[in-house]
């Protein structure tokens, strides 16, 4: 796992490869929860669960990790080890956590190809305003990614199961960056889905604020205008952008 400087790689003893990474303000809050080792810190095999539940109270209390989100994520030395335990969604990027996300881009053939983008709304905790590709969601603990694409493309975009079967699984992408309460560390697979001309995604609950379709040369320009994209839905797009001008050319 390559990390940006002034991060130390976050273990569980005993796996081979670290389930996140810290800066200095959280390694010094996990004192006594993590022992310091040489290329990094580890968190105790036994009693797992109970040290992370302890770091998440104890960062809450610092101010170094926002508000529970009462979603729980499963943590994993890799992208697909086994679940080792689980912690609340919100202590993701502050210990740097790998977080699986389903992404579906629903795209609309012809000439030009246009592609439904959601608008998410202004009171998204997360990117709020930002375009998003058609449907997206993380992965909860327990859940299996395919049953996390039906729920979040029925909740988001009123697509049923039926018609979620069509959908191709075309990428599986990596983003790492820096945020203000830590690192984003993501796990991102990616579905497109060819939709009918008088096929219109409408979402069910508040988390998007609505769809519009946008050609290629449109969504380019997005792509590169500051505010314009969530950061994981950039990753995704320029990449379909990449698979969809090789269809055309």
């Amino acid at each position: 796992m390559q990390l940006p400087d002034g991060y130390a790689p976050l273990f569980v003893e005993g796996e081979p490869d670290p389930v996140g990474a810290v800066g200095p303000a959280i390694a010094a809050a996990l004192k006594g929860l993590a022992r310091e080792r040489g290329d990094g810190l580890g968190l105790p095999a036994g009693g797992l669960q109970d040290a992370l539940d302890e770091a998440v109270t104890r960062l809450a209390a610092a101010g170094l990790c926002p508000p529970r989100r009462e979603e729980a994520i499963a943590v994993r030395a890799g992208r697909d080890a086994r679940a080792l335990a689980r912690v609340d969604r919100s202590a993701a990027a502050p210990l740097g956590l790998l977080v699986r996300k389903v992404c579906l881009n629903g795209i609309v053939p012809g000439e030009p190809m246009r592609i439904w983008l959601a608008r998410r709304s202004r009171d998204q905790r997360t990117a709020p305003g930002l375009l998003d590709t058609t449907v997206a969601g993380g992965v909860p603990a327990g859940a299996t990614d395919d049953g996390t694409l039906r729920a979040e493309a029925w909740e988001e975009a009123s697509l049923t199961p039926e018609r979620l079967a069509v959908a191709r699984p075309v990428a599986r992408l990596d983003r790492v960056a820096p945020r203000p309460d830590g690192l984003a560390r993501e796990d991102l697979l990616v579905w497109d889905l060819t939709m009918r001309p008088d096929e219109r995604p409408h979402p069910r609950d508040d988390e998007i604020d609505g769809f519009a379709l946008w050609t290629l040369p449109d969504l380019e320009d997005a792509l590169v205008a500051p505010g314009g994209c969530k950061p994981g839905a950039a990753i995704v797009l320029r990449d379909g952008v990449r698979r969809w001008r090789a269809v055309k050319g």
